[in-house]
C-alpha cells in the first residue's frame, strides 16, 4: 500500500470503509472524545491497576461484548494524525466529501464516523490508493492525535522488539 503520511503516524489491519456523508449519522464528538479517553485508560500497561478500576474495565469489556456491533471488513490502512491512507477497487474522486468508519479497538469495538475529504486518488492497476484528509473540531483533533501518536510509539516498540 502506498503510504502519504508522513509525521506520527500507524498502518494497521483495521475495521474499515469509507461512507457517504449524507447518509451517515454521526456521533458526537463528546461521545468520541469520552470513547477515546476511555480506550487510551483501558490501555495503559501499568503493574499497579487498582482493584476498583480493573473491576470497572472487566464492566466495560463484558458490556462491549454484550453489543452486536456489526463493524466493517478488515483492511490495511495507515492512519495520521489527521490523514488515513487506504486502497480500493471502488473509484472515488478527488475532493469527494464522506466519512471514514474506523474502529481502533477489537475489545471496545466502537466504529468512529470521522468526517474527511479524498485529497489524493492514484491508480495502482486495478486497485486505488487513496488519502483523505479528517475534518474533525479541535478538541475531538486533540483526543485523536493522542491515540495515533500511542499507536504510533507502540508500532516503533514493536519494530524494536523485533530486531
Amino acid at each position: 500500500m502506498m503510504n502519504q503520511i508522513t509525521g506520527p503516524h500507524f498502518c494497521a489491519q483495521l475495521p474499515f470503509e469509507w461512507g457517504d456523508e449524507n447518509t451517515d449519522v454521526q456521533p458526537s464528538d463528546w461521545e468520541l472524545i469520552r470513547y477515546l479517553m476511555v480506550l487510551a485508560d483501558f490501555e495503559q500497561n501499568t503493574d499497579a491497576i487498582e482493584l476498583a478500576q480493573a473491576k470497572q474495565d472487566l464492566l466495560l469489556l463484558w458490556l462491549a461484548k454484550s453489543q452486536n456491533i456489526q463493524l466493517p471488513p478488515t483492511q490495511s490502512v495507515c492512519v495520521g494524525m489527521d490523514r488515513i491512507c487506504w486502497q480500493s477497487l471502488q473509484l472515488h474522486q478527488v475532493s469527494d466529501q464522506g466519512v471514514i468508519h474506523l474502529a481502533l479497538s477489537t475489545q471496545f469495538p466502537l466504529l468512529l464516523k470521522l468526517p474527511a475529504q479524498i485529497v489524493q486518488a492514484e491508480p495502482q492497476g486495478d486497485i486505488w490508493n487513496y488519502t483523505a484528509q479528517l475534518d474533525l473540531s479541535t478538541p475531538l483533533a486533540d483526543h485523536f492525535e493522542q491515540a495515533v501518536f500511542r499507536y504510533h510509539r507502540r508500532a516503533i516498540q514493536q519494530v524494536k522488539s523485533h530486531t
